[in-house]
């Protein structure tokens, strides 16, 4: 199962970037990887019906109990059949609604990687992996909605949709985690198997129902499934018809046997349902264009599902598992004809349309038979779950008032629901022809057709569908056994219902649903939330025109002082910190910290800017000689060079800075701002203490000295902590340097396109003197001969130690992070000896492509290991005897330290050129003579510009 996600997410990469060259035929890989799956899921339904659970695990982050713990069962296959089969189809489907002159690369990568992230969903036994599942369904929509972002209505429609839907994620978030504080555990089945009785249980069961409810367009969150339909046709058939929207029900129907208990549980789904289903078939009545109407209609759908599973019986179950699937297979086979139609006539509005049956018989006769199992009329499968929908409210005495309210709201729904079909048929394909067909392809309609029989085929598979929904269905604790499905069982109140809402809805069609009248009005609960939009824009913008002055020190001052007064009262109230202390192991130490307080001092009141980046690099070099003193020396060395670092990049933009920071007269307030940094010092100082002090378990570091030899195969505990006990913080990190980096550089080079990729070109010194370095500068007299041929002594002697602390890490100290600031270094000297030129000639390519490669070998290292069975982050000593070096380990983690040493080498290569060259680069042009104005000798009296 894992591996069927694996391949259908990778093969989203693998196809964005093939798009160029296939065109719109690159939809059939994914669409072959998906029935291919589809096929293989298919022979897994003998053996889930028998009540099997295939399972699957990979440990994510065993500390916390997360697992990518995936489980196939009843509900979990209808939903993974319904993801690749009708997924499948629609890839087929948008090889030929494309057109590869205006096809996006991107869209093929983002519809794959959305059938990927919904498999994961639904394969989740894990809630916190279904939630990334979740989230990740919700960004691809986002970006498939807004595909076209040069329209405003679709980036609206997109944002709407994100909001919402995010809305309810954190809130189904917040709910799982509510539900581990009580279960002790993310699995969903080990829920289901011993429910909690608490009432925070309660709230989690709540909190999650609305996060589903938010999902699958429940009122009070119905308005943003109709604005999402400004997606492609075939996205809207995907995840707004077929797969997405069905998350929330998915969720709702694992939840049910283990929540439907609860007193709000059957009344609150049932009236939200039936409120849902009236208004979305109401407002599709209304409806011009085609594709809206089938969106709302896919609300009223929704809401009927919800109706249905909320019953919470057996019965209810069962047929609200049918009407989930016969859904899938009949709204996206009629949002296929949709995309057909418009593709052949230019147009969806029913004022344009008509006739078309003559024209496209196929696709007139795959929206009928939708239509029709839409409608719940035989033999389709829509009317196997229609007829059991209505059994199942007024079965089980129990329900009582309950079910005969969802019998009369499915049933009159039912009959708006024939309504609107025909109106979308009949507009469609009958009456006299408005527009003619201009381009028709039986490829397009090859799709909607195979649904629409497929629809009819499983109508008459009622057995096997019971039996399939058997092992689901008995998990719910109420209600007798479910009948098996038919297409006949005797004349009862659900077919006299079917009878009689086919009749009435008929009836209203040939009295209103005809007419083509203007579309109806915005949703009432829409405006509501565009205009709470548009006052949260607002009060945001009032908010931050008063506290955003634009004054740094009056920005930092109130942070600083909120930090010093809610925090730091709250140490002095609660006097955690005691006097019990011991200031100091030895002289030295001493020593260290009185010239760090002299230097710091000193750096507040001076008026230059280099003396005052001096004297913080005192502060920080007499900071490593603590570390040193202490018995840190990995730490003493990563802030030695560090602090150098640091300098050479002050250095660099001071040239671009007054001497002194201000030459206006101290004031007043300075005393103020001194006091305020003493009192904020004084905090750090006394909450740092309050933390040692209020320990009470055993420091979880005391185990490393044990763990970084056993379990990270070195010595050196900084390294090893840092490359596989936590190497999740530290790809974090490195993440944040390479964004950083970017940053930077973005930063520079923004107001001038540069050549060659982000490389500055070297340029021709002309000096004509002999230069110890490759590159020189143009100028002879800032060109420095001695410190010329001192880095060409120093460089490979500093890239030698690079490599070598990068070799030694794991054991000693050093590490890919201390190598590649020591490059860093090497790097910076060759750009102050012989200036950008010189820094070219060093390293001719783009700094990028080191920060790239470095983030995708350190990513690999830590993931790789999945892929052979083991876990992620996990690590591999080989030892083994080389010639000449004796006995030699090789720890696997010395690939995760060469992508740190990469990413910082590119991360200071793009410094030292954004800073560096680049403000060289400002300069130079900043200096040149501006165009003036001069004569034209062929046009006396008339000027142009030079």
């Amino acid at each position: 199962m894992l591996l069927t996600v694996t391949i259908i997410a990778v093969l989203g990469v693998v196809a964005s970037a093939l798009s160029s060259r296939m065109g719109r035929f690159v939809f059939l890989l994914p669409a072959a990887a998906s029935l291919g799956a589809a096929v293989w899921f298919g022979m897994q339904g003998p053996a889930v019906a028998a009540g099997a659970v295939l399972q699957e695990r990979v440990e994510w982050m065993p500390a916390l109990g997360i697992a990518i713990d995936l489980r196939l069962g009843s509900l979990q296959w209808l939903l993974a059949m319904v993801v690749l089969v009708v997924g499948g189809l629609i890839f087929v489907y948008c090889a030929w609604y494309f057109d590869s002159n205006k096809l996006a690369p991107r869209t093929v990568g983002l519809l794959t990687g959305f059938a990927a992230s919904m498999l994961l969903l639904v394969l989740s036994d894990d809630l916190i992996v279904l939630t990334v599942g979740w989230e990740l369904t919700t960004v691809f929509s986002y970006l498939l909605v807004g595909l076209n972002h040069r329209s405003a209505s679709n980036r609206r429609a997109a944002q709407t949709a994100l909001i919402v839907t995010t809305v309810g994620g954190l809130s189904m978030l917040v709910g799982i985690m509510l539900l581990e504080s009580q279960t002790g555990t993310f699995s969903l089945a080990a829920t289901l198997a011993d429910p909690p009785r608490t009432t925070v249980a309660a709230w989690a069961a709540a909190l999650m129902v609305v996060g589903a409810l938010s999902k699958s367009a429940i009122v009070p969150f119905q308005y943003w499934l109709p604005g999402a339909m400004a997606a492609p046709t075939p996205v809207s058939a995907f995840l707004h018809a077929a797969a997405m929207v069905k998350a929330g029900i998915f969720l709702i129907a694992a939840l049910t046997p283990a929540f439907v208990e609860l007193p709000w549980w059957r009344w609150g789904l049932v009236s939200l349902g039936i409120v849902t289903m009236l208004l979305g078939a109401v407002r599709a009545m209304r409806q011009l264009d085609i594709k809206v109407l089938l969106a709302h209609g896919t609300v009223s759908q929704l809401g009927l599902l919800v109706t249905v599973l909320g019953l919470g019986t057996h019965s209810s179950m069962q047929a609200g598992l049918t009407l989930l699937a016969a859904h899938a297979v009949f709204k996206a086979a009629l949002f296929m004809v949709v995309g057909a139609v418009d593709r052949a006539t230019g147009t969806r509005d029913l004022r344009e349309l008509g006739g078309l049956a003559k024209r496209m018989p196929l696709a007139a006769g795959a929206a009928i038979i939708a239509a029709a199992s839409m409608s719940g009329i035989p033999p389709a499968i829509g009317y196997l779950g229609k007829e059991a929908a209505l059994d199942a409210a007024i079965a089980d005495g129990e329900l009582a008032a309950l079910g005969w309210v969802a019998f009369l709201g499915i049933a009159l729904g039912a009959a708006l629901t024939v309504a609107y079909s025909l109106r979308l048929v009949v507009g469609t394909f009958f009456g006299r022809i408005r527009t003619e067909p201009k381009r028709r392809s039986p490829w397009l309609v090859a799709a909607p057709v195979a649904l629409a029989l497929g629809s009819i085929a499983l109508g008459f598979a009622g057995d096997a569908i019971t039996e399939l929904l058997h092992p689901h269905v008995e998990l719910v604790p109420a209600g007798e056994d479910a009948p098996h499905l038919a297409l006949w069982h005797g004349f009862t109140p659900a077919l006299i219902a079917s009878v009689l809402s086919w009749l009435v809805g008929a009836g209203i069609f040939l009295a209103i649903g005809a007419r083509r009248r203007q579309p109806h009005g915005t949703d009432p609960l829409e405006r509501s939330y565009h205009a709470t939009m548009r006052g949260l824009d607002r009060l945001a913008v009032e908010v931050t025109g008063r506290i955003q002055t634009g004054s740094l020190p009056l920005h930092l001052a109130t942070i600083l002082l909120v930090v010093v007064a809610l925090p730091g009262g709250v140490l002095l109230l609660t006097g955690l910190v005691t006097t019990d202390l011991r200031l100091a192991d030895s002289g030295g130490q001493v020593a260290a910290a009185v010239i760090v307080s002299i230097a710091a001092v000193w750096a507040t009141t001076t008026r230059g800017r280099l003396k005052a980046f001096m004297l913080l690099g005192v502060v920080g070099y007499g900071v490593a000689l603590l570390f040193l003193l202490h018995g840190a020396p990995d730490l003493a060395l990563t802030q030695a060079l560090t602090e150098t670092v640091f300098l050479v990049i002050l250095v660099l933009v001071l040239r671009r800075l007054p001497k002194y920071f201000t030459n206006r007269p101290l004031r007043a307030a300075r005393y103020l701002r001194a006091l305020l940094g003493i009192a904020v010092g004084t905090f750090a100082a006394v909450a740092a203490l309050a933390a040692l002090q209020a320990r009470t378990a055993v420091p979880v570091s005391e185990g490393f000295y044990r763990w970084a030899y056993e379990f990270g195969n070195g010595e050196n505990i900084v390294n090893v902590t840092l490359v596989d006990i936590r190497a999740w913080d530290t790809l974090g990190e490195v993440s944040v340097v390479l964004a950083a980096a970017t940053g930077v550089a973005s930063l520079i080079f923004v107001r001038r396109p540069v050549a060659g990729k982000g490389v500055l070109r070297p340029t021709d010194a002309g000096s004509g003197r002999r230069s110890w370095l490759r590159g020189s500068f143009a100028d002879d007299q800032m060109a420095s001969p001695v410190l010329e041929i001192v880095t060409r002594l120093l460089f490979p002697i500093m890239m030698l130690v690079s490599v070598y602390l990068l070799a030694v890490g794991h054991n000693a100290p050093g590490g890919g992070f201390a190598g590649g600031l020591v490059a860093g270094v090497a790097l910076a000297v060759r750009y102050l000896a012989g200036g950008r030129d010189e820094l070219i000639e060093a390293v001719p390519f783009d700094a990028g492509k080191l920060l790239g490669a470095g983030m995708a070998v350190a990513v690999l290292s830590v993931v790789w290991p999945v892929f052979f069975g083991g876990r992620i982050g996990e690590s591999y000593a080989v030892e083994a005897v080389l010639p000449l070096l004796g006995e030699q380990k090789l720890v696997t983690t010395l690939f995760f330290d060469v992508g740190v040493w990469l990413i910082i080498i590119g991360a200071m290569l793009d410094f030292v050129r954004s800073l560096g060259a680049g403000i060289d680069l400002h300069g130079e042009q900043n200096l040149a003579p501006r165009p003036q104005w001069r004569s034209d000798r062929s046009l006396p009296g008339e000027g142009i510009r030079s």
